[in-house]
């Protein structure tokens, strides 16, 4: 059955809302991936100064009390677990970023 240009013309809103959907689909995607590309871009950036924090922090304690466990510092332990957090947030960043720029590998 071919389409005539009265069926054409009462459905031309719902081709042109169709289009203008698949645009802001298209747009939501491409704007993660560079939310995506920023974050983990900031991130490592924060992962740096947590780097720095801890390499501080172990002259410090070595420095004024040299015979302390390392294991045992409070604050220690806190900027490694945030040192852990922070890499496993680049970690899952990155792999979103793979899979929305290459979809069909595994």
């Amino acid at each position: 059955m071919e389409k005539d240009f009265r069926y054409e013309m009462r459905y031309i809103g719902d081709a042109f809302a169709d289009q203008v959907e698949n645009l802001c689909l298209y747009v939501k995607d491409f704007v993660r991936g560079i939310t995506l590309t920023y974050s983990i871009n900031e991130l490592k950036k924060e992962k740096e100064k947590v780097i720095s924090r801890i390499g501080e922090r172990v002259v410090a304690i070595r420095n004024n009390e040299p015979g302390q466990n390392l294991i045992s510092d409070d604050t220690l332990a806190r900027l490694f677990q945030k040192f852990d957090i922070i890499q496993g947030n680049i970690n899952a960043s990155i792999k979103e970023r793979k899979t929305r720029l290459y979809p069909n590998k595994t």
